[in-house]
């Protein structure tokens, strides 16, 4: 209740996301299911912290000041102050890395810096929050080198496709640049066709994966296998890969029921799965270019990849969200739906003080203003190359 009246749906959702953040767990969230008469509202821009000031990254409803625009305060607050109050808000606790989006989103007012370095305060409007682009593309950036963009892996069939038209070319190329800056996750299954080009010939992935328990609940359980029945009945994919790998973890799922957490095993699936892995001489080098954006699914994609002796990761730690993982959904009268991940690694990932516990690049290179004016991981990418062609 809020003034002896009911609250609405755009404030409902803020208090269970503020209740949500203290368990510190970024697999875990809210979403309402939105009409256009109760979209949920942002700021309408996106920022990074460099020291301690604010640069605006990216704009959407926001149009009074372009990106590379400096913040100076929120609230008439100092960022170190606010980082004091709001730890748990900004998720991380090195600079580059937090998340000041939830913040913004409830400001009243901001400072910010022109190019002239003259401030002025500006009220924090509310724009309609806007869809995340999604981009799965490959082009010839030089003789010899592919890039190839994943904002995420979420529509399977779309990304197979990619990749098997993608094929013949890599069988050519020398040097593949991965970008998956911005990749917040979705299918795992969905890259696995790329992963024989990510190896060389008499390299294969590891059979044996981090040791992962699953809580097989009754109602986890339950949810599970409608979801595997939803996905062959409705055709969500036809990809192979993935069809396999429900169909492994439905039987799990059924036979563990209401047993608690459970170590799934993998190894017999994953050795089915490696006896027809064989690698490829081409490309001859693989970059793969990461941020504190990389999330879940693509974090999976990279720590594999890491064990390939043609891959060099370039940028910054991925994201870190992984512990907890394999995502279900509950759904309240159509109009609420709660995400939370049921199963988790038996050994917790070591938290590190810059990198949090996101997977390390081999090629660290901090985030600065710099980067709103050129791609300097991409830069660092073709400059490497030259080096391994030698």
């Amino acid at each position: 209740m809020e003034n002896k009246e009911l609250i609405g749906a755009q404030k409902f959702k803020e208090i269970v996301d503020q209740y949500l953040v203290a368990f510190q767990d970024r697999h875990m969230y809210f979403v309402h299911t939105e009409s256009q008469e109760a979209k949920s509202k942002t700021c309408g821009f996106r920022v990074r912290r460099f020291e301690n000031i604010l640069y605006v990254i990216q704009t959407g409803g926001e149009t009074r000041f372009p990106i590379g625009t400096k913040i100076i305060s929120i609230d008439g607050k100092t960022f170190d102050s606010i980082s004091d109050l709001e730890r748990n808000a900004l998720r991380e606790s090195y600079p580059e890395r937090e998340s000041w989006e939830s913040i913004l989103n409830r400001a009243s007012t901001i400072e910010i810096v022109n190019e002239s370095d003259e401030s002025t305060s500006l009220l924090v409007n509310k724009y309609d929050s806007i869809p995340l682009d999604s981009i799965h593309t490959f082009e010839n950036i030089e003789v010899d080198t592919l890039l190839l963009t994943l904002s995420n892996f979420e529509n399977t069939d779309e990304i197979v496709s990619v990749i098997d038209e993608l094929t013949v070319k890599l069988k050519e190329c020398r040097n593949l640049i991965i970008d998956i800056r911005q990749n917040y996750g979705g299918n795992a299954n969905s890259i696995s066709s790329l992963f024989p080009f990510i190896f060389p010939v008499g390299e294969e992935p590891n059979a044996k994966p981090k040791p992962r328990e699953f809580n097989c609940t009754a109602r986890n359980s339950d949810l599970f296998i409608k979801l595997c029945e939803d996905t062959r009945k409705i055709k969500i994919t036809n990809d192979k890969a993935t069809l396999s790998m429900l169909e492994f973890a439905e039987k799990q799922f059924r036979t563990f029921r209401g047993q608690g957490f459970v170590r799934f095993d993998f190894s017999n699936y994953l050795e089915e799965v490696k006896k027809e892995f064989v690698g490829n001489a081409h490309p001859n080098n693989v970059i793969i270019l990461t941020d504190c954006y990389t999330a879940s699914a693509a974090e999976e994609f990279v720590a594999v990849c890491k064990q390939s002796s043609k891959v060099t990761v370039i940028g910054r730690a991925t994201r870190g969200v992984n512990d907890y993982s394999d995502l279900l959904a509950v759904t309240w009268n159509n109009e609420y739906t709660f995400y939370y991940p049921i199963s988790r690694l038996e050994t917790k990932t070591e938290f590190h003080e810059i990198h949090g516990k996101g997977i390390q690049p081999d090629i660290y290179i901090p985030w600065t203003p710099e980067h709103l004016q050129k791609d300097i991981e991409l830069e660092t990418a073709l400059e490497l190359m030259v080096v391994q062609n030698r």
